[in-house]
Formats: structure tokens, C-alpha cells, sequence
């Protein structure tokens, strides 16, 4: 650690003698101990070592920003020469700003030592368990590591954060194949601070396993109806919350004007059900973010609580530009928490006449107003209360704001993989369209 604050302190002394005002700079170590499995067989085995550096500067109200992935000196201070020009090049922006109130801390999460004899049992434990539970799945790919990392963030303005951590990650991809049938693709990520659980146990691998097998037997749904969408935590995350992020709450259509809740603070712009936070410090984060990209230390933070909007997603420089409120912690979709309702996902099935269960969402970017359109893979068919058969070639369309009004339930089943807290959530008013 005591490398990378010289390394930190290095570029900041270089680039205030070659004039910027204020300066930034994130160094990191990482080593990872990877597993690759591709079409089925043990493929790889490895150990790497990463190093980066990220240099931010603020110099006659301009912004540079430069990465380099070596310590040398000569990649150091042709790294400040490179970020000095790049800051001159840029418009001048008076919003541009670092975190000014200077301190001094260190965190330490997880394990730094990987034990390399542990995860390949339980990366073979995983194959195994899928071949012996779930014989038509096909593994495509499957990588598990652990990754330790050392971090320093150093400012001008005399800000010293230490980050040091390790977890182990599993990323599984696969479909179902029996036959000369076969299902669309399927793929889970989770991150875990120790290996005291078989991966199979973890997040919803097992129910998400099961259902893609059940998608052997699938068709196309005839005609069009507006009904109910479930949408499992991972659609959920890319539709909704997406959405919500890209084109409601961020920087970029808060500055521009175009977010349709620009006006909406305080105001209810989803149903009272609906509570959506960001949570770097939860107990089922792992390794979750400390500072933001200006130095500011990471908070949780409420978005929206029983249906109000509490707050946007803005960076400082959103907030300078905006006249908003800097948001705790930035990113895309920065470990979401949305508390879990009452009912379990059989009996928000067992309440809808008509609708879709979709695991996946697959489309363009929606529209400013929330308008999307897309293709529901990996999906069911909801009819009476029940699950019918397995789609394929249908489409769902309609609006995310308008979504948000019409929750008709949010389960008591949750995915908890590492990266935040998220249950499968009903809405109604979705129009879905076969052939």
C-alpha cells in the first residue's frame, strides 16, 4: 500500500508543478486467480496482475482525465503530460469540481488470499450439480475467481482513502439442449465474499436453471394482449431501473432538460409500494463502492421511497450544473436495493389472469419518455394463474414511467448475488404482441 501512495503522491506533485490547480489520482494492484470452463471442459487456469492508474486534473476550469496500466516513471509522466494536454484541449466548465474537505481512512473487506484449492472444488461442485440436477443444461461458459485489489485515491485537496479487499466472483453462462431443440442463452454473475456456500445456492442459480430447462418445450404466442409483466430481478435491472438511470436521474437528461421527472422532487412518481435505494455499505454488498469518480466518499443513498422521488443520480458536476443535490454514490445502477414485498413469486403468479414471466429483456434504448420495445426472452406465459408454456418470438412494449404507477406486486423472493438486492416485480397495463 505504502507503493501506491508514493506512486499517488508522485503524480500529484508533477502535475501541480506543470500548473493544474487540482488533481486526482486512483492507483491500483489487482491479482486474480481465474477457472475457465468453455463448452463444457476446463480450459484455463491462471494467475494475473493488473496495475492502473487514473488521473484526473482541473486546470484553468478545464478537466483531464488519462488511464495508464503501468507504474513506470516514464509511463507516469507521460501520463501527467498527456492529461495536462488533454485538460487544455477541453472548453472551459466552471462545474467542474473535486471533493475540497480533505481526510484520511482505510477500509478492509474480504479476504486478500485466495484459496485456489477451495474454488476449483467448488467450481467442480457447480458442474457437477448442474450435470446431476439439470442434465439438459449446457455449461457455454463459466468463469470463477478471486480477485484482491489494492486501492489509493489521492487528492491535492489532501484526501487519502486506502481500499484494500478481495472476493470471489462465479459468472456462468449456459442453455438448455435436448434433442435437436434448444433454448436461447442464459447467464448469472455473482460475487461473494467467501466460499462457505455451494455456488448452486447462491443468488437464484438454481430457480433460474430450472426454468431455462423448462424452456425446451416453447412457442410462439399468437396475437396480442395488455396484460401483467413479471419481470425477474435481471429484466428488472435492465428495463426498469435502466431506464430509470439513463434517462430519468442522471447527469446527461437532468442537464439536457429531457428527464420527464426533471420537475418531480418530492412529488410521487411510482406506486407507494415502490422504495429504490443505493447501498455501497450493505451487508449483502460485496465490495461495494468507497469514493465516487470526484473524491467523495460513497454513501447509501434513497432514490425513490414509497412512491416519492428523494433524490437524482447526479454527479457533482450534475449538481453544479443543475443547481441539484450531489448523489451519494454514482455509476450504472451502483448496488440497488429494493426491499422485498409480502408475497412470494407463486402467488403473484397464482393472482394474474393473463400476462408474461420474462428472465430476460432484449431491446434498444428507450426513448426520453420511458417508451421501450423489445423481446421478452427466456419467457413464460402466465394464463389463470398459472404458468403455461414457454414463449419465444414475443415482444413487449410500453412505458417505464407509467410501469411504475401500475405495480401490481413485489415478491418476497429476492436476488442477493453481491451486487445489490433485487425482487421480481409485477406491473400492469403491458402490452405483449406474438406472431
Amino acid at each position: 500500500m505504502e507503493k501506491l501512495e508514493r506512486i499517488a503522491q508522485y503524480l500529484l506533485d508533477t502535475a501541480k508543478e506543470a500548473g493544474a490547480d487540482n488533481v486526482l489520482c486512483v492507483v491500483n494492484e489487482t491479482e486474480t486467480n481465474e477457472f475457465n470452463m468453455l463448452n463444457g471442459e476446463f480450459s484455463l487456469l491462471r494467475t494475473m496482475f493488473d496495475r492502473s492508474v487514473q488521473l484526473s486534473l482541473l486546470m484553468d476550469q478545464r478537466k483531464g482525465t488519462i488511464t495508464v496500466n503501468s507504474f513506470e516513471k516514464e509511463a507516469l509522466l507521460k501520463a501527467v503530460e498527456d492529461c495536462i494536454a488533454s485538460a487544455k484541449s477541453a472548453e472551459p466548465d466552471a462545474a467542474w469540481e473535486f471533493d475540497p474537505e480533505p481526510r484520511d481512512e482505510s477500509f478492509t473487506e474480504g479476504t486478500l488470499i485466495c484459496d485456489k484449492e477451495r474454488l476449483f472444488e467448488r467450481t467442480q461442485e457447480l458442474v457437477d450439480n448442474i450435470t446431476e440436477r439439470h442434465p439438459k443444461i449446457m455449461i457455454e461458459e463459466l468463469y470463477t475467481d478471486h480477485r484482491a485489489a489494492r486501492t489509493v485515491l489521492k487528492t491535492s485537496a489532501g484526501i487519502t482513502s486506502r481500499i484494500s479487499g478481495g472476493c470471489y466472483n462465479m459468472s456462468l453462462t449456459y442453455s438448455a439442449h435436448e434433442g435437436e431443440k434448444g433454448t436461447n442463452f442464459y447467464y448469472g454473475d455473482t460475487k461473494l465474499l467467501s466460499l462457505d456456500r455451494p455456488f448452486i445456492d447462491c443468488g437464484l442459480i438454481e430457480w433460474e436453471l430450472d426454468a431455462v430447462e423448462r424452456q425446451l418445450d416453447s412457442a410462439p404466442l399468437s396475437g396480442k394482449f395488455t396484460g401483467t409483466v413479471v419481470l425477474a430481478p435481471n429484466a428488472l435491472a435492465d428495463l426498469v431501473l435502466g431506464t430509470m438511470s439513463w434517462n430519468f436521474l442522471s447527469d446527461t437528461p437532468l442537464i439536457d432538460g429531457t428527464s420527464i421527472w426533471k420537475d418531480k422532487l418530492g412529488e410521487s412518481v411510482a406506486d407507494e409500494k415502490f422504495t429504490l435505494s443505493f447501498e455501497p455499505y450493505a451487508a449483502d454488498v460485496v465490495a461495494g463502492g468507497r469514493f465516487t469518480e470526484e473524491g467523495y466518499r460513497a454513501e447509501d443513498f434513497d432514490v425513490i421511497r414509497e412512491g416519492k422521488l428523494i433524490s437524482f443520480m447526479l454527479s457533482q458536476y450534475g449538481a453544479n450544473k443543475t443547481g441539484g443535490v450531489r448523489a451519494g454514490v454514482k455509476g450504472y445502477l451502483p448496488f440497488p436495493h429494493i426491499p422485498a414485498g409480502t408475497k412470494t413469486l407463486e402467488e403473484i403468479i397464482g393472482g394474474i389472469r393473463r400476462g408474461v414471466l420474462v428472465m430476460r429483456f432484449s431491446g434498444g434504448e428507450p426513448a426520453p419518455s420511458g417508451e421501450f420495445s423489445g423481446v421478452a426472452k427466456n419467457s413464460f406465459l402466465i394464463e389463470n394463474g398459472k404458468i403455461a408454456t414457454a414463449l419465444v418470438e414475443t415482444m413487449i412494449s410500453g412505458n417505464v414511467a407509467d410501469m411504475l404507477k401500475n405495480i401490481r406486486a413485489i415478491s418476497s423472493d429476492v436476488l442477493k448475488d453481491g451486487y445489490g438486492s433485487l425482487p421480481f416485480m409485477a406491473f400492469d397495463g403491458v402490452t405483449v404482441s406474438g406472431k
